[in-house]
């Protein structure tokens, strides 16, 4: 390549004995140095362009995922009804009840089995159970050995609050105690998702829209933080939080579960320290009956 063609005049300032005497004068060579690192750049920026850059854009991009990812709904509530569901349950919790100002903690053996079976056994510190509630989903069973007395009636939300301080049904409380997210009877059509940093927020709306549910969802695996259901649109009615995450088998389950009822002023948590999932369990074990000379008692 001449480069000498290429090259344009420039002005020389040169000084005479009369004064300055702008001159214009052409550049017909370079020196050898200058000329060497003239080419040495070209041909630096030649090999980049020609040879690294192509390289380049063969070479693959960490993927990260967007901290704002898009909900959705039907991914999102699938997995809320998996999360934490198996089919039936024995464990052994430590619960802790505050309520009203009181505060107490008992050692429960915990036998659940959905939809509506449940068999709770208080143990005292030898590990001998101290007091029995059952259930088979209609009929109700409590027995106390050191009183000697035994309590039977219909399983409704009212004898539940007998032996656990909550208002609710049990087709809320066995799920609950599976690890399970009970939802309301919603609207498809009145549904909705929002992302706020890493969790998901999803609303669910009663068809009268009085009732709503919010469930706080962890946006990287899907896991329930936090269930909240309202009534006449901002009273808080219920709260469940869920903790301390563990796979068994093919069942995401929360080892802590705490349960809010503010209209009681109740808060009961449930520690897993161990539990076992089954297939299915015995029907007998939802069943109770009156031990001999025991004093039998109808609740009403």
């Amino acid at each position: 390549m001449n480069f000498r063609r290429r090259l344009k005049p420039f002005a020389v300032v040169e000084k005479s004995r009369t004064g300055v005497l702008p001159q214009t004068h052409y550049v017909t060579s370079l020196s050898w140095p200058v000329l060497s690192l003239f080419r040495l750049v070209l041909v630096s920026i030649c090999f980049f362009v020609f040879v690294i850059l192509p390289c380049c854009t063969h070479l693959k991009t960490p993927l990260r995922e967007s901290p704002h990812k898009p909900c959705s709904l039907d991914e999102i509530l699938l997995k809320v009804r998996d999360t934490g569901a198996p089919q039936a349950l024995k464990g052994l919790a430590k619960v802790k009840v505050k309520s009203s100002g009181e505060k107490f903690s008992l050692k429960e053996l915990i036998v659940a089995q959905k939809p509506n079976l449940l068999r709770l056994e208080t143990l005292n510190p030898l590990g001998h159970p101290q007091f029995f509630a059952v259930t088979n989903g209609e009929e109700l069973y409590l027995f106390a050995p050191s009183e000697n007395r035994f309590y039977y009636g219909n399983a409704s939300p009212r004898n539940m609050s007998s032996f656990i301080p909550l208002s609710l049904s049990l087709e809320n409380v066995v799920p609950l105690v599976l690890g399970g997210i009970p939802l309301i009877d919603y609207d498809p059509e009145l549904v909705g998702c929002q992302v706020m940093g890493e969790y998901y927020f999803l609303q669910l709306w009663a068809k009268s829209e009085d009732t709503r549910q919010v469930l706080t969802v962890g946006s990287d695996n899907l896991r329930v933080i936090e269930s909240q259901i309202f009534h006449n649109r901002e009273e808080l009615y219920f709260s469940a939080t869920f903790e301390d995450y563990e796979m068994n088998g093919e069942v995401l389950f929360p080892k802590k579960i705490t349960i809010f009822m503010p209209d009681d002023d109740t808060t009961v948590t449930i520690n897993y320290k161990k539990f076992e999932f089954l297939a299915d369990i015995d029907p007998a074990r939802f069943q109770l009956t009156a031990p001999q000379g025991t004093e039998v008692i109808n609740l009403q």
